[in-house]
């Protein structure tokens, strides 16, 4: 009925079918000279005849400020929330009845068309619609008059009372369901449900009260399954809903309670019911889904535990729901082996994987995922044991996924990619050009035309990041990629963007809740992204500071999480001392060592437990961090330093940061007044890693390696450039070195910087060593953190804590640590300290370092390169009860730090885990962390004599010049020059490993 004439013809029929006609032609002529002459007369007409004017109005504007056409249920229900006061009162029409009370207050009007409710034809809204060009709407007539902003304001309001009538409801569920715990009326356990079942439907998806409401009806139904046996409630109660709205809203707080109602339901099951394995394998599909987003190896370990039990309580005769089983059991055991290298692991995995195959339908639509997945697992065991049967079958398994998969299937890409990739492997290995040749074919049979275009391919990037629902640690490496193909256009502004905001969000991939192993694996994957970070800053424009403080914050994360919870709140205890409390309180609850036994049936309930308490501790210390920020003075509460901040860390000295990245490397120098930057051309990071793999390769030779190029490259490159430009040009001749401090990045952190120089030559001054003295520290805020704890004397006196091996079963005998010991503990009285010799076990050693003022450790240690938390000081019980990293990081020394650790071990040094460099996790940032002020150790292994010198001399000029921060970098300097001036003209560098980490 577009033509208005046809559309007034159709309105004045049906009009005139609402009179009571009678049959005489004076009626007759009477009615028609009161039709009126316009369509716009019509829908006048219309409006002025229902009795009930403002509820007309009411749903009118509903309609006009609704997005899409409202069902007659949701307008039922948007009309009951402006007339309901009483949660008992909110009772529904049926949709047949509803739709005759409508015609009712809205006469012809509107119509409904699939139980959706329209006006009758566009000119309808037009009419009623106020135009900002013609006369106010008045009272009298309904032609213009209803402002969009007022149909607007009715919508919100109506949505505001529809909120606050789903707390209600919910209320009033939760009251009938505990009514009904005490009389058992079957009645009012339905009404419960019923009740609880409205005040889910009010709520929009995202809202954040959503939760709550979600848990009250999963209790309810549980308990009508418990009386009724109805396995529909139990499958609506145990955390589907909260499961799905994870996955659309990444709200790890659904996934959470996801998981915890159904563990709770798995245990109110019978062992044997019949369906058990299904519900075992949905738990175990949560908890894949939170090991994917925090990390937790735990997840990982009850995941596998679980899938365990749903495939060994599957029925043969359900060879489907077998195979699903086997496969995700498979899956979560190639998770396992990609975090902890069990070789194991990836042998079960196949086996289970290659049995999911087995008894799979050839033509079952899962069976290419599963041959895809058995690819993927059998071209890592040849990955780890070159085993050519393990690639040929990879191939040919792969192959048949591919087969089986129809073109433009979503997964089919992704088939060929890992064939084109197994191919090439072949080729590598037996030089066959027939698969060189295929895998060109598959690569290009895998590519589409958007996908070889770069812009798609960014836009896909940027797509990733901006998905709010996806794992951080997914989230960050979209961004990353994206940046590298901005900065690949030269479009440096955006391109840093993104790398800032994903260095800002790298916290979320560690949540302090998680255990420190956990967040070393989440970490792991982006190491060096601050670093390139910092350098698309730079290249973008930005100042020295802003790309400095991208290296504060994506540096050292772990450390700097338990720098904030440890760091002094004196300010704050004084000045919001309720405040303080429950800092202090949550503090406690996240820094407790985690539990790190083996995940068994009898502990499950503890771990859950455990867990749960970690993670609401979490959260709310993340809420309480933002209370604290909102107080006067206290807005920079646990944020990164400011710049004058940082500038009045350089008081005692510059402090010096190299970064590195393929893009450019760059000294970055903190003074007193002003932080500046100095690229370094000379630096790029294969040079490094070349240099590094030299000296790892080179270490076991000791002192007679000759390490003179490689301390004249640093000179070259880094050392004398920076210096020069500090204004620091020449040779010390009056013994007072002014001190500066080192912050490598990367790899360049195992490389000596204050050994460099031209140390066999008469280029005098040429050398780090003759211009100052150096102290190193992980990063400035970790500097920070440990000025701000000062060392207080022990009541009963101040004690060394003096531990050297000599010998321990099946290693080399190292004599000259009892030396050292005895040169110690003879300097003991004149340094004012009490020696203290206690067994060499772990118990024992740890009680004593939370009293000692200083720790001295001659002996073995040994550095583990996988995980590096487990790096270790080796004592009398180190075969049941090592001394670790982790540990040493536990002990929580702060309220009274120590001193000083000095650390002449062999084989001590920092992590080689080239993943985890950014993260500086070894023993002598264990031992800063733990509240040591300084530390000093050996870079790696050095003959007992010239350990003996360097400790005596140091030892030496504590005792004359007291325990103070000074003392310990002079006497530390003395005698490293001490030991290379003698050994100068034959090249022996025994003095080059120690190096000092101190304030």
């Amino acid at each position: 009925m577009e033509h208005r004439t046809y559309l007034w013809s159709h309105l004045v029929f049906d009009d005139l079918g609402s009179y009571r006609l009678e049959r005489t032609k004076g009626f007759i002529d009477s009615i028609v000279q009161k039709l009126p002459s316009t369509v716009d007369g019509v829908y006048e007409s219309i409006l002025t005849k229902p009795k009930d004017q403002e509820m007309l109005l009411k749903i009118l504007q509903i309609m006009l400020a609704a997005m899409r056409p409202l069902t007659l249920k949701e307008m039922q229900v948007a009309l009951k929330t402006t007339t309901t006061s009483k949660p008992t009162e909110y009772l529904l029409e049926n949709d047949n009845d509803f739709k005759d009370t409508l015609r009712n207050y809205c006469g012809l009007f509107i119509c409904v068309h699939a139980e959706k409710i329209y006006f009758l034809h566009q000119t309808a809204k037009e009419f009623l619609i106020w135009k900002s060009s013609s006369a106010p709407p008045t009272t009298k007539q309904w032609k213009q008059s209803v402002r969009i902003r007022d149909a607007h304001t009715t919508l919100t309001k109506i949505s505001e009372d529809y909120q606050g009538l789903s707390r209600k409801l919910d209320t009033l569920s939760r009251m009938l369901g505990d009514c009904y715990l005490r009389t058992y009326i079957v009645d009012v356990l339905e009404v419960a449900v019923g009740t609880t079942e409205l005040a889910v439907s009010a709520m929009p998806e995202d809202h954040p009260d959503l939760t709550g409401y979600l848990k009250t009806r999963s209790i309810q139904l549980g308990t009508r399954f418990d009386r009724t046996g109805v396995m529909h409630d139990l499958r609506r109660a145990i955390g589907y809903q909260h499961g799905r709205r994870f996955e659309r809203t990444g709200s790890v707080n659904d996934l959470n309670y996801a998981i915890d109602v159904t563990n709770q339901a798995i245990d109110a099951l019978p062992p044997d019911y019949p369906d058990l394995a299904g519900y075992l394998n949905n738990l175990g599909v949560w908890l894949s889904k939170r090991f994917e987003r925090t990390g937790s190896i735990d997840d990982l370990d009850h995941a596998i535990k679980i899938a365990n039990k749903a495939v060994m309580g599957t029925t043969t005769i359900d060879p489907v729901s077998q195979a699903i089983h086997l496969s995700n059991l498979g899956v979560l055991l190639g998770k396992r082996f990609d975090r902890t290298d069990w070789a194991h692991d990836l042998d079960h995995a196949i086996d289970a994987v290659n049995m999911a195959v087995d008894i799979t339908p050839e033509d079952h639509l899962s069976r290419a995922s599963y041959l895809s997945n058995l690819g993927r697992l059998l071209g890592k065991r040849f990955e780890r044991t070159n085993s050519r049967d393990d690639l040929a079958h990879a191939i040919d398994v792969t192959n048949k996924a591919v087969d089986m998969t129809p073109e433009g299937h979503v997964n089919r890409a992704r088939y060929l990619s890992s064939l084109g990739n197994l191919l090439g492997q072949r080729y590598k290995i037996a030089g066959s050009t027939i698969d060189l040749d295929h895998a060109i074919e598959i690569a290009n049979r895998a590519k589409t035309g958007s996908m070889d275009d770069l812009n798609c391919a960014l836009s896909s990037y940027e797509a990733g990041w901006r998905c709010r629902t996806a794992p951080p640690s997914v989230r960050i490496r979209q961004a990353w990629a994206a940046a590298n193909i901005l900065a690949s256009q030269q479009n440096w502004q955006e391109s840093s963007q993104l790398l800032q905001e994903a260095v800002n969000f790298l916290s979320a991939t560690s949540p302090r809740s998680l255990k420190h192993t956990d967040k070393q694996a989440m970490l792991a994957d982006f190491a060096g992204l601050a670093s390139i970070a910092a350098a698309t800053a730079l290249n973008s424009g930005k100042s020295a500071y802003d790309a400095l403080q991208l290296l504060e914050l994506g540096r050292g994360v772990i450390a700097s999480s338990l720098i904030d919870m440890r760091g002094n709140i004196s300010e704050l205890k004084q000045k919001h001392p309720s405040l303080a409390a429950e800092f202090v309180s949550f503090r406690d609850e996240l820094d407790l060592p985690t539990n790190s036994q083996t995940l068994n049936s009898s502990n499950v309930s503890s771990w859950v437990s455990q867990a749960a308490r970690r993670r609401e501790a979490d959260q709310k210390f993340s809420e309480l961090i933002i209370r604290i920020r909102h107080q006067p003075g206290f807005d920079n509460f646990l944020l990164p330093p400011t710049e004058n901040e940082l500038m009045r860390m350089a008081d005692q000295g510059p402090i010096i940061v190299i970064n590195m990245s393929s893009y450019r490397c760059d000294a970055f120098f903190v003074e007193r007044n002003l932080i500046g930057i100095l690229e370094l051309p000379g630096l790029t990071l294969d040079e490094v890693r070349k240099r590094v793999a030299d000296l790892q390769s080179r270490k076991s030779m000791g002192s007679s390696h000759n390490m003179a190029p490689l301390l004249e490259w640093l000179w070259d490159t880094i050392c004398c450039p920076v210096l020069n430009t500090l204004g620091f040009k020449y040779s010390v001749i009056d013994g007072n070195w002014p001190r500066v401090w080192w912050i490598p990045t990367g790899l360049l952190s195992q490389l000596p910087l204050h050994a460099a120089g031209y140390h066999h030559t008469n280029s005098s001054g040429a050398t780090v060593l003759d211009r100052v003295m150096s102290s190193y520290a992980s990063s400035i805020k970790a500097l920070m953190h440990g000025r701000r704890h000062y060392v207080r004397s022990q009541p009963g006196g101040d004690s060394a804590l003096l531990i050297s091996t000599p010998k321990l079963p099946s290693l080399p005998s190292l004599p000259g640590t009892t030396t050292e010991i005895n040169i110690l503990r003879d300097l003991c009285l004149p340094l004012g300290l009490n020696a203290i010799t206690p067994p060499l076990r772990k118990r024992d050693v740890l009680q004593h370092l939370q009293t000692c003022k200083l720790f001295h450790f001659a002996g073995y240690t040994d550095p583990n390169r996988v995980d590096p938390s487990k790096s270790s000081l080796l004592l009398e019980d180190r075969q049941s009860n090592r001394l670790t990293v982790e540990d040493l990081r536990d002990l929580k020394l702060q309220n009274n730090p120590p001193f000083l650790a000095y650390l002449s071990a062999a084989l001590t040094g920092a992590t080689h885990a080239e993943r985890l460099v950014d993260e500086e996790i070894h023993l002598i940032s264990a031992f800063q962390l733990a509240g040591f002020r300084h530390v000093v150790r050996a870079l790696w292994n050095m003959s007992d004599e010239d350990c003996v010198t360097v400790a005596r001399v140091f030892y030496e000029t504590l005792a004359q010049e007291g325990m103070t921060d000074l003392a310990v970098c002079r006497g530390l300097h003395r005698a490293v020059r001490e030991l290379r001036d003698t050994n100068t003209r034959s090249l022996v560098f025994g003095w080059v490993p120690y190096v000092l980490f101190g304030v």
